[in-house]
């Protein structure tokens, strides 16, 4: 559905189906889970690295929910946006969150090997939690690496031109 302007949305119920709308679902779902355990783990324990931790994944989960939005409801449709290459920016978006979640992977690693009491549990949530959120963003950046490089236009020889063999420009 085509839109004038910013308006109200009007949902894709495309992309809320595609492997693109179903794996920002679950990178929302992961993100917001690391940032669950994360607050929970950190609070009693005072460290840093599950802290850091907390604030990586709250920022990935806005992040991914601001693009996540865009694309549900065909903001990057729009003529007041038309402009913008999309998939770049999906791709800038997954990039900058695959490097995101390897920090938090370094981080629930370092305190798995420094873990104190009852701190063990939360820690290897953490990293599992990680390592799952990586390889989903991991796949964004190789989907929307493609649609980017398929977003490029090309130009096109009519089919005359096709036909003869021959260049309109020649």
């Amino acid at each position: 559905m085509e839109q004038n302007g910013w308006g109200p949305p009007a949902v894709d119920l495309n992309f809320l189906k595609s492997g693109l709308g179903v794996l920002k679902i679950v990178q929302m779902v992961l993100s917001l889970a690391g940032f669950i355990v994360a607050e929970i783990t950190a609070s009693p324990y005072n460290w840093e690295q599950m802290k850091a931790f907390e604030w990586i994944s709250l920022i990935i989960f806005i992040l991914t929910l601001a693009v996540f939005t865009i694309f549900l409801a065909s903001w990057h449709k729009s003529e007041a946006v038309i402009r913008v290459n999309w998939p770049l920016v999906d791709f800038c978006h997954s990039s900058l969150c695959t490097v995101l979640w390897s920090l938090n992977l370094i981080l629930a690693v370092a305190v798995v090997a420094n873990y104190g009491p009852g701190m063990l549990v939360g820690a290897i949530i953490a990293m599992i939690l990680a390592i799952i959120s990586l390889l989903t963003f991991w796949a964004t950046v190789r989907m929307s690496y493609r649609r980017w490089h398929l977003f490029s236009p090309t130009p096109t020889i009519p089919y005359h031109y096709q036909h003869l063999g021959t260049e309109p420009y020649s």
